[in-house]
């Protein structure tokens, strides 16, 4: 004899539930308990699938609606001495077709979610971007206050403000073109010999002496800036830690719950350094800054020159360090050097704009940074 594990709904029950197996012969189904014993003849049995989500067989007496047998072990229904009652065998099929209505169902919103989730990762870029929109600039510039604290102790600031004013002079119709999207621009100097210059979050820019000394024309200097700019426009570091974060936490901003974001954003602002540009970032700033300085009239053809000369110093330094053990983990999201200068150049050939030539004194402005940091 087959036993299974069910539940009695009866009224000598305590609690009128009570738990135990079910038993099936050739000519009745009986429920066993410590409590009580209950046994529904096959000629008056009635068998139906129900409960949350049709996941239970149900058996009840058809003289006595009050008592019912329940299990969740759907099997029962394949047992020969119910199988091979004529009686049965509709309501049988009727309890399978119950419970497949369910299962169907269920595979059914499993897929819809599975194809939204699925959406949801290949237009990732488009709802990231379009979430970074909804977040405060206030956020920003308070993670960029904090960033710009823990920075402060690593790099020596070049303090000098008659060249910060010159610099401010020619940079300003390219900053005009960012104040314009809402950013206050703060820019500092720091002596480090790295060609590079970066983005904090909500609008402060770091430039390197080393950038400076590199730079072969005031051109080449706004185009960095340029680039470094854009990141701050099109909100990289936003982007960067929604990108991070889980897919829930996504979904609930998605539909409009921005401050499930809110404590994410916070406790990364401070730790925002270690998120590095990805290539598509990288590509986006090249775009948007090169139009910044289109905009700006600006010529943009100093973009494409810093560029070569970043390509030759890093082709210098590749070939320096044949022998040593080098990190190329850069190499993994930024894009390749010579591909942007491809398709910088080829814009440039599409460009139609007239430019306004930017003072030819950027010698006279190395010297003189140099010697400020040269006298701390």
């Amino acid at each position: 004899m087959n036993s299974y594990s069910g539940n009695i709904i009866h009224p000598k029950v305590s609690g009128g539930r009570g738990s135990g197996n079910i038993e099936i012969n050739a000519s009745c189904l009986t429920f066993l308990s410590d409590e009580i014993t209950h046994t529904i003849p096959l000629t008056q049995l009635n068998i139906s699938a129900g409960g949350a989500g049709n996941r239970y067989i149900f058996f009840k007496d058809v003289s006595n609606n009050e008592i019912s047998i329940y299990t969740s072990e759907k099997f029962i229904l394949k047992n020969t001495h119910l199988t091979s009652n004529s009686r049965l065998v509709n309501s049988i099929k009727d309890s399978h077709k119950t419970i497949h209505k369910w299962l169907y169902s269920l595979a059914t919103i499993s897929c819809i979610i599975l194809i939204f989730v699925g959406l949801l990762y290949l237009s990732k870029d488009y709802f990231v971007e379009k979430i970074a929109k909804q977040v405060p600039k206030e956020w920003e510039q308070k993670a960029g206050d904090k960033l710009f604290s823990t920075l402060s102790l690593q790099y020596q600031f070049i303090k000098n403000d008659t060249l910060e004013a010159e610099f401010l002079k020619i940079a300003e119709p390219l900053l005009k073109q960012v104040k314009k999207e809402g950013y206050p621009v703060d820019l500092y100097f720091v002596n480090d010999p790295t060609i590079n210059a970066f983005a904090l979050p909500g609008g402060k820019i770091i430039i390197q002496s080393g950038l400076i000394e590199n730079a072969k024309s005031w051109e080449e200097v706004m185009g960095v800036l340029g680039h470094e700019l854009a990141h701050v426009t099109r909100r990289h570091h936003v982007r960067g830690i929604i990108n991070n974060i889980g897919i829930y936490t996504l979904l609930s901003v998605t539909i409009g719950d921005i401050s499930a974001l809110a404590g994410t954003f916070i406790n990364l602002g401070g730790e925002m350094a270690t998120l590095s540009n990805s290539r598509s970032f990288e590509n986006e700033a090249d775009e948007t800054g090169w139009d910044f300085l289109v905009k700006a009239k600006i010529n943009p053809k100093g973009m494409i020159s810093f560029f070569e000369t970043l390509k030759k110093n890093s082709e210098t330094e590749l070939t320096e360090k044949l022998d040593e053990t080098i990190d190329l983990s850069f190499l993994s999201t930024h894009p390749n050097t010579q591909d942007r200068i491809d398709v910088l150049k080829e814009k440039l050939k599409q460009n139609k704009d007239s430019f306004i030539p930017l003072p030819n004194n950027i010698k006279n402005f190395k010297l003189r940074l140099k010697k400020t940091y040269q006298i701390k």
